[in-house]
């Protein structure tokens, strides 16, 4: 057998369990990995809340807006006032 074959072999031969190493993950990474996205569902989840929330409140202010126009649109029309809208 040639010296550089041998080689070659062997240097393939040590670097095969250092590529499968590799290829694993560490329990600490992956545990940390699944709270990081725990945390991110959570915050996407609170966003949702909030603009759910915020929906609710706008929709509330327009219908007291809406019941202000018309009470100022009939106070106009009582005294005569031109409402420019």
């Amino acid at each position: 057998m040639l010296p550089i074959t041998r080689a070659v072999r062997l240097l393939a031969l040590a670097l095969l369990p250092l590529a499968a190493n590799g290829c694993l993950t560490s329990p600490k990474s992956e545990a940390l990995r699944q709270q990081q996205m725990q945390e991110a569902a959570d915050a996407i989840n609170d966003i949702r809340v909030n603009a759910s929330v915020m929906a609710g409140t706008l929709d509330s202010l327009r219908v007291v807006v809406a019941k202000q126009d018309s009470t100022i649109a009939r106070l106009a029309n009582v005294t005569g006032v031109v409402v420019v809208k």
